[in-house]
């Protein structure tokens, strides 16, 4: 791999086999700002840690062992690029080579020969709008130290490992986390983890409560120890 000096935050690789064609994208993209690597075939790609890119400029590379849907479906089998966005750029342009691309999980499919100025919008568009999605989900992570969940997927994780959780204990780790310090009776962390409209949900006992949280305290493993109960007050997440 070839690659410019650093000049922007987002870094680009150009996956081609046309040499030259690489070096007029990369010179190009340098002169917008950005970081430009390039590669000429999938395994060269695989071998040298993708996942540090923004984004990933695919040729379908008819002519080498691993052409661009395939290079596309061993990125989104990786945890680590599945998330990585990546625009197909090709001569063939068929209706079926651009539904087959879209449908490998590309952000957009450009033929060629297209407009270099074209082909720079479009990356921007697309780094735009998955940073903006990046932006709304975090929105929706709360974290402690190593401890996070997720309310957007409701997911709970420490130190990356999944944790399973159960609605009730996570909804009960979520009102602690996003009050950490502040005490909750049994009947208002009832209220918030068991449905009100769920048949027998007022017949929730302050017992019931204390065993999901106990529950939830041993799934937290040393984290559970942040979760204090104070008589005559309730429970709290404390850091």
């Amino acid at each position: 791999m070839q690659s410019t000096d650093p000049a922007n935050t987002d870094r680009l690789l150009i996956v081609d086999e046309d040499l030259m064609s690489c070096e007029l994208l990369q010179y190009k993209f340098a002169s917008e700002g950005f970081q430009a690597d390039i590669a000429h075939d999938g395994p060269s790609v695989l071998a040298n840690n993708p996942e540090r890119y923004s984004l990933l400029l695919i040729d379908l590379m008819s002519n080498t062992t691993m052409n661009g849907f395939q290079l596309a479906s061993r990125l989104k089998r990786n945890p680590d690029t599945y998330n990585t966005p990546f625009i197909f750029i090709s001569r063939t342009a068929s209706e079926d080579d651009i539904v087959s691309g879209l449908d490998a999980g590309a952000d957009d499919y450009v033929p060629k020969p297209f407009s270099a100025r074209e082909l720079v919008a479009r990356v921007k568009s697309v780094l735009r709008r998955r940073k903006m999605m990046a932006k709304r989900r975090m929105s929706n992570v709360m974290t402690f130290e190593g401890l996070q969940i997720d309310l957007g997927t409701g997911l709970g994780s420490i130190d990356g490992a999944q944790i399973k959780l159960s609605r009730t204990e996570f909804l009960i780790l979520a009102l602690l986390l996003r009050h950490r310090g502040r005490f909750f009776s049994r009947a208002e962390i009832r209220d918030e983890a068991w449905d009100s409209s769920e048949p027998g949900s007022d017949d929730v006992s302050e017992r019931t409560v204390d065993t999901n949280i106990s529950r939830l305290r041993k799934k937290l493993g040393d984290y559970g120890a942040h979760i204090i109960n104070r008589q005559g007050y309730g429970y709290a997440f404390v850091d």
